[in-house]
Order: C-alpha cells, then sequence, then structure tokens
C-alpha cells in the first residue's frame, strides 16, 4: 500500500487519539491476503472509505483502510503481505492480540449527500474502503446506480465474490462486475479494470467515483474516467490526482 498523508481531509471526522483494540480473528480469503478484525469498548468514528494507522503487537504500523461499516465496535481491515518485511500477517499475530489504531485519515470517504450514479473501482487491496462505502450507501438508503468493479490478477486474488452477488441480488441499484486481468477462464471479464470501465460507459458526467488500489492502477483508471467526462472533483481517492492536460 502507498504511503498516505497522515492528515485528516476538511470535512472528514478529526484524528482521534491512538486507542488499543484486541484481534478477534484473522482469515485468509484470498492470495497473500489477512483479513484481521480488531474490536473495542466503543465504536472507532469514521466515514466509510477511510483509513487508520493500526500498529500490532511486534508489528511495524501500517497505513490500512477500513473495510467495515462505520458505529461498529468491530474494525476490518484487509491487509495485503509484505514480503520484504518478513513473514505475513497472519503468521505474526494471533487472536487475542492487541494493536493500536489512530485516525481516521483520508478523503476518499463517502459522499452521502450525492443523489446520482456512483462508479466504484478497486484493485486487490482497495477493495477494503470500497467494501464500506458499498455497504453504508445501501445501509442508509441511497438508491441511485452503484456500479461496483473489482480487479484482482487471477483466480486466487479474487475474494468477497459472493458477498457483493448477494448485496447485488438483495437491492437493484447496485451492479457488481469483476475483472480479472491473468485468467484464462473465459467465462471471466477479462482485461484492465479502468479498461472495463470505459469499454461499458459512454460518458460518466454526473457521477461521483471512488477510486482504490495500487497507485499505478488508480492514476490510469482515474485517467480513462476523466476521458469520459468526470470532474476531477468528483473522483474520490487517496492518491494525488491531476486533471487531463
Amino acid at each position: 500500500m502507498a504511503t498516505r498523508r497522515d492528515h485528516p481531509k476538511p470535512g472528514t471526522t478529526e484524528a482521534a487519539a491512538p486507542r488499543e483494540f484486541r484481534v478477534v480473528s484473522l482469515n485468509q480469503p484470498a492470495r497473500h491476503l489477512t483479513v484481521a478484525r480488531l474490536e473495542t469498548d466503543a465504536p472507532f468514528a469514521f466515514f466509510a472509505g477511510q483509513f487508520a494507522k493500526v500498529q500490532f503487537e511486534n508489528v511495524p504500523p501500517r497505513d490500512l483502510s477500513i473495510a467495515s461499516r462505520p458505529g461498529h465496535r468491530i474494525l476490518e481491515f484487509h491487509i495485503r503481505d509484505l514480503p520484504h518485511r518478513g513473514p505475513s500477517l497472519f503468521e505474526r499475530v494471533t487472536p487475542g492480540a492487541r494493536a493500536v489504531v489512530s485516525g481516521p485519515f483520508g478523503g476518499g470517504y463517502l459522499r452521502a449527500a450525492h443523489s446520482g450514479p456512483i462508479l466504484l473501482v478497486a484493485g486487490g487491496s482497495g477493495i477494503a474502503p470500497i467494501k464500506s462505502i458499498v455497504e453504508t450507501a445501501l445501509e442508509t438508503g441511497m438508491r441511485q446506480p452503484i456500479h461496483l468493479y473489482f480487479g484482482v490478477r487471477d483466480e486466487p486474488d479474487l475474494y468477497l465474490e459472493a458477498h457483493f452477488e448477494e448485496l447485488a441480488r438483495l437491492h437493484s441499484n447496485l451492479c457488481f462486475v469483476p475483472v480479472l486481468s491473468h485468467s484464462e477462464r473465459h467465462v471471466r471479464r477479462r482485461g484492465l479494470v479502468g479498461e472495463a470501465v470505459a469499454a461499458d460507459f459512454a460518458a460518466l458526467a454526473g457521477f461521483k467515483a471512488y477510486v482504490f488500489g495500487p497507485p499505478a492502477m488508480v492514476r490510469a483508471t482515474v485517467h480513462a474516467l476523466q476521458q469520459l467526462g468526470i470532474e476531477i472533483t468528483d473522483v474520490h481517492t487517496d492518491e494525488p490526482l491531476d486533471p487531463v492536460p
């Protein structure tokens, strides 16, 4: 995950003092990925789409997007392995361990007042903040069209598919499209996730877009969205954005 700017954005919740959490579960739903759920006595205030700085015992701190919805005592994080830092988090942390969480940070949060269509594009573990945004939007009754594109490399990297398909079954305004860049299965949508979006839309004026993932993927996707007419002020992410020349 790229280094992010460690300060709250205008209009977001203010970063609070660090708080101690307890790890309640860990699992590995995809290749090189650990999902950790942390619990504390009172909800941690944040907006859907924001991230926190998390330090597990004996593990260097990392900026991690929050995958759970606001208002709950459980925080969920999707943590990509960093081989150059040694064993995976799944191998180094056990349930019951302590973790210190500070934040929230980030400007890629859900704009709840927006009534137009929404486009969500995630690459890899960038699905974590998108999950929070989708679930929050649906839970709070946002009824406009919500288009979710999830790009990964291949089958071992794809997770949460059944979860989002079930949400789409329950909410007719949600459309979920997984895109695999290196899959050999012909039943899959194949290619780069930004290219898939560009192929499906003729124009994006009036949309709000939320884009999370590896920096190169975010930049390429945002460029493709701007070519379709979306205003740069309507694109929300944690990467620096520049207008198309």
